[in-house]
């Protein structure tokens, strides 16, 4: 079920909120991050190296096992990686997307099951 966070609200991410212009609402599943969560971002490309691969996959485990939640978009390529190597290592991953939530403007198709498996093991999809 989507769900929406104001700005005001308690649940709205604090450090999202010191910065310049931060969205006034947040559409959401799943868990959203808490205020003492420590986070780290994996972004990169879609057109990656097998070395690109094979270190986002060691990074984002790493971070996982270690207790950080790992951010990323849902792109193709290191995004995913991100978010695989996270799940496989037990710890909780953080989609953010550039389109709605909804299985009908979701993008990219390809990581709607990625998207279902990220809620399940008690993560979150942010819009």
């Amino acid at each position: 079920m989507i769900k929406t966070v104001k700005i005001e609200d308690k649940k709205y991410p604090g450090l999202l909120k010191k910065i310049k212009d931060p969205p006034p609402f947040l559409y959401y599943i799943g868990k959203l991050p808490q205020e003492k969560e420590i986070c780290f971002a994996i972004v990169g490309t879609r057109r990656y190296s097998l070395y690109g691969k094979k270190i986002a996959l060691e990074i984002s485990g790493y971070l996982a096992e270690a207790g950080l939640s790992i951010v990323s978009g849902v792109a193709p390529g290191i995004d995913t990686f991100a978010h695989l190597a996270a799940l496989e290592n037990q710890g909780r991953t953080i989609a953010v997307l550039g389109t709605g939530l909804d299985k009908k403007s979701f993008y990219p198709k390809e990581n709607i099951k990625l998207a279902q498996k990220i809620v399940e093991k008690g993560g979150c999809l942010i819009s």
